[in-house]
């Protein structure tokens, strides 16, 4: 009997308690407003200015269909703090606003040169603030400008931004990866320079924020990738520009896909004569060691790929023509890899290669003595580049189309 009463007791309880689960700060969607973008600039009365792009829930509906009126709405606040503008921003929005799905978070560069860790705590420290969340540096433009383009093809800003990131990140290799952890894990690693996506924009920001400017063929205003944006610590002190930062990227295994315009005999891009060339399953790999009183490092990089155009004549018809592309492309890789090696020391004197992380990680007890000093020591090291390629095809032609000439 005593046992029953338990049992009973028991499942009373646990009825109880399943009827009464529930989450204490849930909120109803359709009195909240979703962010897809978030803009940090110097405030003009207060220390912090943030502005919100929000989704505009009655033109994005698939049902629906929208009524011709804009994708989203900006709505900005200035406060003394992130969190505080961030709080305040119901003063001019009626919802809560839901901060757990925006898409990239955009510092203007007046506030990168001051320093990131001074508001990056709060973004990092709140729970609906997701750790692979875009951040970049806008550069030449006030941060909120981004989030007031409005595209022909009706995206919201942030969206916009994430994807041409990713693409651009996956076809050419010209922006760093530049997510929410990215920027704890480089300020906590020895031996590596903070980088971020950079971007920029071209044309007129005021009429691209008009409704009429998606009716339009030519964008009035476009964002356009503009590099990486460098750190010393946690400020920013210059930018490194799309090819830089490209064949950092390569240096450090993070292209996968790109091309090559190699130029033609007379040296430069403009010369005729050029070909391109198309790679994938790229890998790269670096080898750190000290030679006496400065580093030796060696990058090797290693690719296969295919001919996309040629405009010269070049037997592709045999294994030599294949071998003297291949010679060529290698040729220019560590000419453009060594170019920016020595770009980066002579401007910067920072390592945002990683080559010191890769000697703390492998050689933790000789790094330990020289870490203070080793972009110092960077700023002498002698690189050595490598590369080998194989060109698989030459897709869909092996000539040049060109009429022979007949007769004397």
């Amino acid at each position: 009997m005593k046992t029953c009463r338990v049992f009973l007791v028991l499942i009373l309880c646990t009825a109880v308690v399943l009827g009464g689960t529930g989450c204490w700060d849930q909120t109803e969607l359709n009195k909240a407003s979703m962010v897809t973008g978030m803009a940090l600039e110097p405030g003009d009365n207060m220390k912090y200015k943030v502005t919100f792009e929000i989704v505009n829930a009655l033109e994005t509906d698939p049902n629906k269909g929208g009524k011709g009126g804009t994708p989203t709405v900006i709505f900005s606040k200035e406060g003394n703090s992130i969190a505080e503008a961030t709080q305040r921003i119901n003063e001019n929005l009626e919802r809560m606003i839901l901060i757990s799905h925006f898409r990239v978070i955009i510092i203007d560069e007046r506030l990168a040169r001051k320093g990131i860790n001074q508001f990056m705590d709060v973004l990092q420290r709140n729970r609906y603030v997701r750790e692979d969340v875009i951040v970049l540096v806008g550069k030449g433009a006030p941060a909120s400008d981004f989030l007031k383009t409005v595209y022909a093809r009706g995206l919201y800003a942030g969206y916009k931004i994430q994807t041409q990131v990713e693409t651009y990140r996956k076809v050419y290799g010209g922006v760093p990866r530049s997510h929410l952890f990215d920027i704890a894990q480089a300020l906590l690693t020895e031996g590596r320079g903070l980088l971020l996506g950079a971007i920029t924009i071209s044309g007129d920001v005021e009429k691209s924020e008009s409704l009429d400017a998606i009716k339009t063929i030519s964008p009035a205003a476009v964002v356009k990738m503009a590099g990486a944006a460098v750190f010393r610590g946690d400020k920013l002190i210059g930018y490194l520009s799309n090819e830089h930062t490209r064949m950092v990227m390569l240096a450090g295994d993070y292209v996968n896909n790109t091309l090559f315009a190699i130029p033609g005999p007379g040296g430069k891009q403009t010369s005729p004569g050029g070909i391109d060339v198309q790679f994938y399953h790229m890998h790269a790999h670096m080898h750190v060691k000290m030679n006496g009183d400065k580093p030796k490092i060696v990058v090797n990089i290693q690719g296969d790929g295919k001919i996309t155009s040629i405009d010269r004549n070049m037997k592709l018809t045999t294994i030599k023509g294949y071998e003297t592309i291949e010679q060529m492309t290698s040729n220019y890789v560590n000419e453009q890899m060594q170019e920016t090696v020595s770009y980066v020391q002579k401007k910067f004197g920072l390592d945002v290669f990683g080559f010191g992380q890769h000697y703390y990680r492998y050689h933790f007890r000789k790094f330990k003595p020289i870490a203070k000093e080793w972009n110092s020591l960077f700023t002498r090291a002698d690189v050595e580049v490598k590369s080998n390629f194989t060109l698989r095809r030459p897709d869909l032609k092996t000539q040049k189309v060109e009429k022979e000439q007949i007769g004397p």
